[in-house]
């Protein structure tokens, strides 16, 4: 299995949601002077690549700590959106959903990088897009930016609302500019924070190649979900994984 980290490095000067402070490091110690380094961090729960648990929009939603690891990993569809400000239904009804549970969202924001100044004009998920997704049973949905939907200064936050209202955890700050479509199995590890709305995370997409290579989607998704013991057994067709 070769695994790909899709996670922003955090560091002082890293773009963060208008409003927020940036990341504070503060040496507590050096080895000059003490023989040791220590640090102090301060930062948002949503800083760089991270997890909104429900918690984040929803009263008496689940918070980051009462997230299934079950849901947090497993088999996932990466789909390549490009071209549009914004992912409407026309975007994901073509695709097969069943079995589907966890969907990762590469956009044009995929060619802006969590640096300096913060970019209002990024790519976000429709409230249209967002209740077909909550219809196929899709639990887990993560984009290449620092929301899951568009920016708007008066925002009510629809579609935060109605994803962590339905359940679905997102996760936002994705780094998927090298990474192609197609399916992976995917870990997103956050900081057991107690009563936290969410959590900066380490998110890696597993993917053997070799293997997956050989198979048509439907199969390479049964493979993941281990269902499909004998991916040997098919040959490469004409059919590309996406």
């Amino acid at each position: 299995m070769k695994w790909i980290d899709v996670t922003w490095t955090i560091h002082p000067q890293m773009t963060v949601w208008p409003g927020d402070s940036q990341p504070v490091f503060r040496r507590t110690a050096t080895h000059e002077e003490d023989g040791l380094q220590g640090t102090r961090l301060t930062l948002s729960a949503h800083t760089g690549t991270h997890i909104d648990a429900p918690r984040h929009f929803i009263a008496g939603g689940a918070t980051i700590d009462e997230i299934p690891l079950e849901t947090l990993s497993g088999p996932c569809l990466l789909l390549d959106v490009p071209g549009s400000t914004s992912i409407e239904p026309c975007h994901l009804e073509k695709e097969d959903w069943e079995g589907i549970e966890r969907v990762i969202l590469r956009t044009d924001n995929s060619s802006l990088t969590l640096e300096g100044d913060f970019h209002r004009d990024y790519t976000g998920l429709s409230l249209e897009a967002a209740e077909f997704l909550i219809k196929q049973g899709i639990k887990l949905v993560g984009i290449d930016y620092l929301s899951i939907e568009r920016y708007e200064s008066d925002s009510d936050f629809a579609v935060h609302k109605a994803l962590l209202g339905a359940g679905v955890v997102i996760i936002e700050g994705l780094k998927l500019k090298e990474v192609a479509p197609g399916c992976y199995y995917l870990m997103a590890l956050p900081l057991l924070l107690e009563g936290s709305d969410g959590s900066p995370a380490r998110v890696l997409l597993g993917q053997d190649r070799q293997t997956l290579g050989k198979m048509r989607k439907k199969e390479a998704w049964l493979f993941l979900q281990g269902k499909q013991p004998c991916p040997f057994l098919f040959i490469r067709d004409s059919v590309r994984i996406r």
